[in-house]
């Protein structure tokens, strides 16, 4: 079940965020002018056209993903605090060897955080997207309901900051949570003591 889920929410995390990325495109046609005509254009979609948007989406998502991861980092550690409240000095990788080895149940608590973290940064670039596409909308093809796109751009710009606030509150909670596994749990000593005893006596 639990594989079920990070895999269903994986997908979804690149998923939503892609089809968001894509469907702020259609904001660039000069008929679409409020909401309720751009739900009309949604309604046309049949099952297949559905499951091959799904696709593109996807992959839009996790070709945005390393965009996201970077401006998350740059940006969004500039305007939020993100240090972790008692760090642990040891290379990442090992930090998620010992933890996926000898504390699975944080590990799965850990690696949901940084799916949350993934799914916020990767929104905030699709709220960018649709930002910077309503503002081009706004002032080169003069919409006659001004006011409406002004509003979205509004909106995206306060979802953009929102989730980049929520990306780094979530690498803080998975930074958080894989320190204090270390630390509470001993783990770097306990992985000293399995290799001491699996290795040959002399």
């Amino acid at each position: 079940m639990d594989k079920i889920f990070h895999s269903t929410f994986d997908f979804f995390s690149h998923a939503i965020p892609g089809f968001c990325v894509l469907s702020s495109f259609f904001i660039l046609d000069p008929t679409l002018q409020d909401a309720q005509q751009f739900l009309k254009l949604a309604s046309q979609m049949n099952i297949g056209s559905g499951v091959f948007v799904l696709v593109l989406s996807y992959l839009t998502g996790f070709a945005i993903n390393p965009i996201g991861r970077k401006i998350y980092k740059r940006l969004g550690f500039l305007l939020f605090e993100n240090k972790f409240h008692k760090d642990y000095k040891l290379f990442i990788s090992d930090k998620f060897i010992l933890i996926r080895e000898f504390s699975p149940n944080n590990f799965k608590y850990v690696e949901t955080w940084n799916m949350f973290c993934a799914m916020a940064h990767n929104l905030a670039v699709a709220s960018l997207f649709v930002l910077c596409i309503t503002l081009i909308k706004i002032n080169w093809q003069h919409p006659g309901n001004i006011e409406f796109w002004r509003t979205v751009a509004g909106l995206s710009l306060v979802f953009f900051i929102l989730f980049l606030h929520r990306a780094v509150k979530f690498y803080k909670w998975a930074g958080d949570d894989l320190n204090a596994a270390l630390w509470t749990l001993q783990l770097e000593e306990r992985a000293r003591h399995a290799a001491a005893a699996a290795s040959p006596q002399k």
